[in-house]
Parts: structure tokens; sequence; C-alpha cells
């Protein structure tokens, strides 16, 4: 008898020994199983950047991914029948790309990156990929996409896509011949077509021509009628030519001012071209922002005209509407009765769970730029075209309340954070242009936090690695509870020169709060812990309860040089941290474990002020102006989580509004709003979710609701460019009134 046995015999006797021994057996076979495993595990593997997982065609991807040390590559594909292949990069280096054929219209796969490292295998943790994500238009019928023999209009139509630097979206046609530049522009761009001539037998003669060709009620369309009985919506194409006056020198007989109704903003273009006197074509477009396009022996070819922006629109380009975290995006044109412009895809499929507070959707220069689930959204702000899409599964960022946004937009650049990269896209074509490093990013161990660009700099924080929520458990972060209130904190702040890529200063201090870092007149504010155990457990996710000593700190944005400093008590501030700027005031707001609202007036730069005697008070840089305590109005569904607005002098916060420099109370009786979100405005409107989407007019004082469509659990709905961006961002919601599409409203005034 073994020793096993001996023992067990003696404590409980045969029948338990007999049990015993079988425990001991399963024992030491489950040791002998771990040990075999772990000798034939691969080692994990890094993924430095990417992976990315890019559309070629329909049924063809590409993965790409770098890794921090030279090795060969491969994907191990797993396919929905199960079966699995192994996909080589046929290079031995630190990037690698292989490319992935005959992918199923609606199959979800999986994969894993393999890298050789010592004669030995490492990979990745397992990716998902769903190739029913395409948003492309259909390809070309079989035949179609053989090369063409160059003619005079395929060269025409080459040197008209180049002038109009569009090539995806609508082209509207004024005046038909046969088809033919209809036909050209649907083989060398991913436009949708529309003609439009008034002449019937001609439009039939042009629907057929296109029928025969294959492209008719798939990328084309001709219709009946003129521009001046406006059927057609305005702001809608992205390109207007005339195949009429190219081919036979005829222009539109209504005027060209119709034309430019459809242009939409930020970039439409009108191209139209004929050798000869383009004079008459001046005349007809009446606008003195064209320009004429010579050719090489100095011949007037062509006269173009790019619609620029709406005066009065404005942007959103960071997650509360810009760095100053107002929520307010300063448009002047969102106001009044609105309108349904588009509606369509992202679909709720490839969006994240609603619950766990995601980022919020962004739009600059006409571009509108959503995240999903691990999967990036290039659309049009004004038509809803999907221009491009690729699938980032490192890409994720969940409860923005105690955390910052990973993407920022700035002109026609789209800036991401994944991992220890801040990626710089571009607007209109996806492409993944520049990458910037957070400091001491060739190692691992960090990942960037905070991203801003502002004027020429981009500003980042930076946070360990694995150090932010990820809200994959559909978790909702709603309750008093330390995994949903925890703070991500950084242990920097730093600067990097756009135009150089060049770091330009960089900042230790505390444990900077991330949800705190506000920009506003070329200074950066935000809140740190001084605390001995924040300090230590600083670029981690923390407590609240041990971010003590608190510092209010204020930064130069060109050097990085400290402007002041001041000790603050925001204690209180439990649930949440917001800081925001606006107009040289700083507040600082939160809610404590009773949902109490407090917040804290702060200036922001030295004010001199008259008291009530008459008499000047100066007021140092930093010091308190006023203060607010009132319990939580709303009294559900994250009432108590909501970020403030700041439109023009006034604070909006939970159900009442201030004066902004002097904290005074204004109103008490803001919108009832039913469901989770927060809110987000014009100059002249909030929006909000109630049962669906809710709109406040603060001129008129009426309250609306779009009926049938709800927003996500937090800032989903953005005005930018005249428009009402409204995202799909239901996903994962079980309330059955809801219509799961994305939509542009355009007001009533601009149609």
């Amino acid at each position: 008898m073994s020793y096993i046995e001996k023992f067990c015999c003696k404590l409980v006797g045969m029948e338990l020994c007999r049990l015993g021994l079988m425990f001991a057996c399963v024992c030491v076979w489950e040791i002998r199983g771990m040990a075999v495993e772990a000798a034939v595990k691969p080692k994990a593997l890094e993924i430095a950047y990417g992976p990315f997982v890019d559309w070629v065609d329909r049924t063809t991807v590409t993965i790409s991914w770098d890794v921090d040390e030279a090795m060969s590559g491969r994907v191990r594909w797993s396919m929905p029948s199960g079966k699995s292949v192994d996909l080589s990069a046929k290079q031995q280096g630190k990037r690698h790309i292989v490319t992935v054929h005959d992918l199923s219209l609606d199959g979800e796969y999986t994969y894993r990156i393999v890298g050789v490292e010592g004669g030995k295998d490492a990979q990745s943790k397992q990716y998902k990929f769903d190739s029913s994500f395409y948003y492309r238009l259909p390809g070309l019928p079989h035949g179609q996409a053989t090369p063409r023999k160059e003619s005079k209009l395929s060269v025409a139509t080459d040197q008209i896509l180049d002038l109009a630097n569009a090539r995806a979206g609508y082209c509207l046609v004024l005046g038909g011949v046969d088809g033919s530049l209809a036909l050209e522009l649907i083989r060398k761009s991913d436009l949708q077509v529309v003609v439009l001539d008034e002449d019937a037998a001609r439009v039939q003669q042009i629907r057929a021509n296109l029928d025969e060709a294959g492209f008719y009620g798939v990328r084309a369309s001709v219709l009946a009628g003129a521009l001046d009985e406006r059927f057609l919506g305005s702001m809608m194409f992205n390109l207007i030519v005339s195949e009429r006056h190219l081919l036979e020198g005829q222009l539109p007989p209504a005027k060209g001012a119709e034309a430019l109704r459809y242009l939409v903003p930020s970039g439409g273009t009108v191209v139209l071209g004929q050798a000869g006197d383009l004079a008459p074509v001046q005349r007809w477009l009446g606008q003195s922002g064209s320009r004429l396009v010579r050719s090489d022996n100095g011949e007037a070819r062509w006269l173009v005209y790019s619609r620029p922006q709406l005066a009065g629109a404005g942007e959103w380009t960071h997650q509360y509407g810009n760095a100053q975290n107002t929520s307010c995006s300063g448009d002047d044109l969102v106001k009044g009765e609105m309108g349904v412009k588009w509606w369509g895809e992202p679909g709720p499929r490839p969006m994240p769970d609603r619950g766990p507070r995601n980022p919020a959707p962004l739009s600059t220069n006409g571009h509108l730029y959503v995240q999903g689930d691990r999967v990036l959204f290039g659309l049009d702000a004004y038509n809803g075209t999907v221009r491009w899409s690729f699938s980032s599964p490192e890409m994720r960022r969940a409860n923005i309340p105690r955390d910052s946004s990973n993407m920022v937009a700035a002109g026609d650049q789209l800036y991401l954070v994944q991992g220890r990269y801040c990626i710089g896209i571009d607007g209109t074509t996806g492409q993944r242009a520049r990458r910037f490093s957070v400091p001491e990013g060739e190692s691992a161990k960090y990942q960037w936090a905070y991203l801003s660009a502002t004027g020429s700099k981009l500003i980042g924080s930076r946070v360990k690695k694995g150090e932010l929520y990820l809200g994959d458990g559909g978790e909702w972060y709603e309750k008093y509870e330390t995994s949903s209130i925890s703070r991500v904190t950084s242990d920097r702040l730093f600067g990097v020169d756009l135009k150089s890529g060049e770091r330009a200063w960089t900042y230790e201090g505390g444990a900077i709060i991330n949800s705190t870092i506000t920009i506003g007149d070329r200074v950066i504010y935000f809140i740190e812990s001084r605390a001995p155990k924040a300090l230590e457990m600083a670029g981690g996710i923390q407590l609240i309860q041990q971010m003590g000593e608190q510092h209010l700190v204020a930064l130069d944005l060109e050097s990085g040089e400290s402007r002041w400093d001041r000790p603050h008590d925001f204690s209180k501030l439990q649930y949440m941290t917001y800081l925001l700027y606006a107009k040289g005031t700083l507040v600082a707001t939160g809610t404590d474990k009773d949902k109490n609202y407090h917040t804290f007036g702060i200036a922001a730069e030295e004010q001199t002020r008259k008291a009530k005697d008459g008499s000047s008070v100066h007021i140092p840089a930093g010091s308190l102006l006023w203060e607010d305590h009132h319990k939580e109005g709303k009294g559900h569904h994250s009432g108590h989580l909501q970020h403030p607005v700041v439109i023009g002098d006034t604070y909006y916060s939970d159900q009442w509004a201030f004066d902004l420099t002097t904290g005074k109370e204004l109103r008490d009786d803001l919108p009832e709003r039913r469901g989770c979100g927060t809110m987000s405005a014009s100059n002249h409107t909030m929006f909000f979710r109630h049962y669906s989407h809710g709109m406040w007019d603060l001129i008129t004082n009426k309250r609306s609701q779009f009926e049938g469509i709800r927003s996500g659990c937090w800032l989903s709905l953005i005005s930018a460019g005249g428009m009402l961006l409204a995202p799909e961002t239901s996903a994962g919601c079980s309330c059955t009134h809801s219509i799961q599409t994305s939509l542009g409203y355009l007001p009533r005034s601009l149609e």
C-alpha cells in the first residue's frame, strides 16, 4: 500500500481511502496534463501595431500587423465550417501582411497572428472578423472590369475625378446623351450616378443603355425632370457634371444656382468642360469662387467650383464637442423644424452594446466618424455614404465618464488611439497615413490614453498596458461600485508637434485624472492627485478614495510649462469627475455616493471683478468663483452621471441652468429625459434621449421627440455642419419601440 493509501486509511477508513486514492490520481494526471500543455502552448505574441483588416473586394481582405522583433509571420485563419488554414506573410521582418481570399458573404471567422521566435511559435490572442460588414457598392458585372481602350471620354473622366477629388458618394449628371459619361464614372469610381434629363425619350434610351451594361438600378438611375423642379434633396451630391455639355456643348436650361443647391458643402464639386470658350459656362454658374483649369497648351479646359463649408456651421471634434468639453458644437444652423435627410448604415450588428458608455461619433468638414465594435467607419455626413471602413480588433474604449475618448478629428484628418500609438487617418479615404508613439512607446508596457488635436499639437497621456475599460461584458458602469467608478489615471502628459511628429514636451506630476483633461485658449487644465498611493499607481485604474491631495493644474499648450497650480478639495466628486472650460471659467463637477451634485466655478485666469460696494477685487487664477450643491434631479437612468453643457454664458447640468461666471441659478426645468445618455447642443438647440431622440429649442422653448429612434447610453447625437447626426448606438437594447438605423437630420430652413 502506498503512503497515500496508508494515510487515507488511518484517517477515514478503506472506502474513503479508495476515493482519496482516485482523487490523488486525478490530481497527478491533471498536474502532468498542465505540464504537458505548458510545454506545447505557444508563447504569447505581442502585436505592436494592428492587426488591421482591410477590404480589397467583396470576397478578399488583407490582414496587416507589426511586431517589435523581426520574424517570419503567418495568420492561422479559422472558417465558419471549422476548417483552419495557415496563411504565410512570406517575409521576414517587423511588418507583415497576408491576403485572405474566397470569403463567404456572411461568415464569422476567427484568426490568430503566429510568429516564430527562437525557432518556436508565438501566437496572439484570438480575434474575430465578420465578413457581412461590407459597405462598398456592388462590383462591376462580369466583363465590365476588363480594361477598356483609352478613349477621349475615358481620359476626360479621369480628369474630372482628379479635379473633383470625389470617388465615392453621389454624382449628378445634368443632361444626358447616351449615358456614356455615367458608364465611365461608374467604372472608374465608387460613385452612385443619377442622370437628370427633361427629354422623356432620351431618358428611356439612356435607361436601356445602362441596363444593357448591367448598371441600371444597381449603380445608376435616370430621372425625367428639370433642376428647378426641386424633387431631389438639397446638399446630396459630391460631384455634378454634364454629359450634354461635355459631348454636345449644351448647358442645362435652369440657372447654375439651382445646381449648386444640390452640392454637399465642404468640398462638393461642379466640373464642367468642353474644348472652346468657357465664358458662357462661367456666366451660367454665376459663382465668383469658380476656377478655370487649362490644358498644357494654355487652353481653358474645365470650369471647377467647390462648395465651401456652410456659414455658421459647427463641428464636433472631441468627445464632448471640443477640447474645452462644453458638449456644444457652436453650430448656428441646427435649430427649428428638422427633417430626415438620410438613413441607413451602419446598423446595430457591427456596433458595441449601448450600455458601456462608448466614445461619441465625430464630424468635421462633411466627414462623419463612427466607432463600432472594433470596426471604424468613415461616412459622408450629408448623404450617409459609407466611404470606408476597416476592422481593428485592438481598438476599444468604454466607461467614458471615468476616462477619455480614443479619437479626435481635425480638418480632414481623424486621429485614433490604438495601443501604444496614435494613428493619423485620411478622413476621405480611410488611409492610415501617420503614426505617433507614446513616450517610451517602444516598450510594450504603455498605452496612449487621452488624445486631443489642438492647433499644431497632438496632446496625449500615458497609461500602463491593460489599464483601460473595455466594456465587453455589457457593463453599465452605473452603480457606486469599485468596478464602475474607479478612475483611469495617466502618469504623463505630453505634446507632439503635428508637422514634424517630434515630441515637444513632457509633463510628470501627479496621477492625472483622464476625464478632467481640458484645453482652452492655449492652456491645458486637469486635476491630478499627489497622494502617495495615487502616485504609486499613476498610469492605472485607481480607487477614487485613494486619490486625495488633489491639485488643479494649468500648463502652457506650446511648451508644457506650468502656468499655475492650485490645491482644491474635490473629494465630493465620487461617482465621476468632469472639468470644462468656457470664457475664462473652469467648472469642475460630479456627484457623491448619495447622488448629490457638487459644482465648482473656478477662475481659469487672473480676473478683476466689482464687489457689491463698487470696489475692484483682484481674483488670482485658480481661485474659486462660485459653488453649487444640490440633490440629483432626474432621479433615474444615469441622472447622477450627466455631463454638463455650456451654451454661450449658460451652464446646464442635471435639471438646472446657471450663469457660467457667477453660478446664479437661471432655471430648473430642463426637459424630461427618460432614458440613459447625456446631453449635447448646438448654439440654439439641445439634444438628448427621452424615450426616443429628443430636442429642446432654446429660442422657442419647444420640446420635440423623433419617435421610434433612440440613441445609446452616453453621447451619440451630435450637431455639426448644419446637420444633426445620429449614428446607430442602441445595439443590445431591449426597447420594443426602437428602429435601429443611422440617421442624418437637416433643418427645414436649409432644405
